[in-house]
């Protein structure tokens, strides 16, 4: 069976903010989660958000059956080399037709306009399903 669904990309830091944005997605049941887009730094072998090891990301990855599309940075990394190595992501990704990032972001406000600035025009539209819209007791809960 062919989906019809639009075709996403989850940012997975390996971390539980990016899990429980791939479940309200999938829940929701609009997106095609297609794979997990990931930044390792050279050299480390570790997700650079958490440190996690990149084996333990690709178990990760395997149990949620998503596809690992990693964007090795180097240490250190300014941003315009990681904005580079991200567009090119971002070219790859719209070559398998994506048309959503999904975010764990929960109240980074400065963070969420980075990735709606550098998101804009590329075609691809930015998803935050678990942004703490609400209060934060009924956000936790």
């Amino acid at each position: 069976m062919i989906s019809m669904r639009s075709k996403a990309l989850v940012a997975w830091s390996s971390g539980k903010d990016s899990a429980w944005a791939r479940h309200e997605v999938r829940r929701a049941g609009d997106l095609e989660i297609i794979g997990a887009l990931t930044t390792v730094t050279e050299g480390f072998g570790r997700v650079s958000m958490h440190g996690v090891r990149e084996e333990l990301l690709r178990a990760q990855l395997d149990v949620a059956g998503l596809r690992a599309i990693v964007v090795y940075i180097p240490f250190p990394c300014s941003n315009e080399v990681y904005e580079q190595k991200m567009a090119a992501a971002l070219d790859d990704a719209r070559a398998f037709g994506v048309t959503h990032m999904i975010f764990g972001d929960l109240f980074l406000s400065d963070v969420r306009g980075y990735r709606e600035r550098h998101l804009a025009g590329t075609g691809i539209t930015p998803g935050f399903p678990v942004w703490a819209g609400r209060p934060l007791r009924s956000h936790a809960r």
